[in-house]
């Protein structure tokens, strides 16, 4: 009877031994846990402190003379001040930022490669035809170095006298008004293909190699319309030979306070904003990364840069950064991949 009690007991027991011996074990692994990845996070931390210790190059996904260009290198250059280290400027254009930000996603993420590109090769590019990287796993967006503000323009002695004006003789006339874009996919383009489907209106949307030749078509009265960037067409305007009807912002352009945003005239999803930016291979240690974004950041607080950002009129005061950005580029990915695939632009 004894040696019954005696074994009922031990199998009683036994089970809140192993649970506590489970419960044990798994807080050792836990704890274990938390000390490597503090560890790795005091190691990345140090490293951080010393960094750089060589010069930095900066890839740029336009050629010379561009507003990415020549912004990119001014921010750089103020950055290169604050991290005591020199920022390489190396050009690598073509396919809209495609060519350059394959090369960067196949770098290594060791702090030492960088890219200043326009939002619209991880945006709009991907969509449109294969490229060598992931836009939202193989890039990490670390700051904007500016924004690219567009316009939809007519001629100063055109007969719309605002956007409403123009898309009334759309309605009327199927297939009558022609638009010029500066090329096939970039955002003065979208713009005009969402008013399309939210009208329900036929509008030509004829393709140039760039904003000079659509407003040269624009002024030599062979297309009814244009859009292109603000940069494009201002000097026109001021010299009043064409007239902007809209603009594609989150809010009015300092420099356009007369014209109203697609936003503003009911076009519920019209804003379209291409950022300038600069972005990191996938593996950059975040440190790294904050400690770039802040060199920038008040490298862009300097007038050398917010006078070069500002003859371009792509200035920002507050430029976005870290998971802000990275959340704005993952929004605007879908946003206008579904553009693009309606309007039958892509690959």
């Amino acid at each position: 009877m004894e040696e019954e009690t005696r074994k009922r007991t031990i199998v009683k027991l036994n089970p809140k031994t192993t649970s506590t011996e489970a419960t044990i074990r798994h807080k050792e692994i836990f704890f274990s846990a938390i000390v490597i990845l503090c560890f790795f996070g005091w190691i990345q931390w140090v490293w951080a402190q010393d960094y750089p210790t060589r010069p930095i190059t900066l890839l740029i996904s336009y050629a010379p003379g561009a507003a990415t260009d020549v912004c990119a290198r001014m921010a750089a250059q103020e950055a290169s001040k604050i991290l005591g280290q020199e920022i390489i400027p190396l050009n690598k254009a073509g396919g809209g930022g495609a060519v350059a930000t394959g090369i960067l996603a196949s770098s290594k993420g060791d702090g030492y490669t960088f890219l200043a590109v326009t939002s619209a090769a991880l945006t709009n590019v991907p969509h449109m035809e294969s490229v060598t990287y992931d836009p939202l796993k193989d890039v990490i967006p670390v700051i904007q170095f500016g924004s690219l503000t567009t316009g939809i323009v007519v001629r100063s002695d055109s007969p719309y006298k605002s956007f409403k004006d123009l898309i009334d003789f759309c309605r009327k006339n199927p297939g009558k008004v022609s638009y010029a874009v500066p090329g096939v996919g970039i955002t003065p383009h979208l713009a005009m293909e969402l008013v399309m489907f939210e009208e329900k209106v036929n509008i030509v949307v004829i393709p140039f190699e760039g904003s000079t030749p659509a407003m040269t078509a624009l002024l030599g009265g062979h297309v009814s319309s244009a859009g292109a960037s603000t940069s494009g067409f201002l000097a026109h305007l001021r010299a009043g030979r064409v007239r902007a009807l809209a603009t594609t912002a989150d809010k009015r352009i300092g420099v356009l306070p007369d014209t109203p945003t697609l936003l503003e005239l009911g076009y519920s999803t019209g804003v379209l904003l291409e950022m300038y930016i600069i972005v990191a291979p996938k593996g950059t240690p975040p440190a790294v990364m904050k400690k770039v974004e802040g060199a920038f950041r008040k490298g862009m607080e300097t007038s050398a840069f917010r006078t070069t950002a500002e003859n371009f009129y792509s200035y920002v005061e507050n430029p976005s950064s870290g998971q802000e950005l990275k959340e704005y580029i993952e929004r605007m990915h879908a946003k206008n991949g579904e553009i693009i695939r309606k309007a039958k632009l892509g690959k």
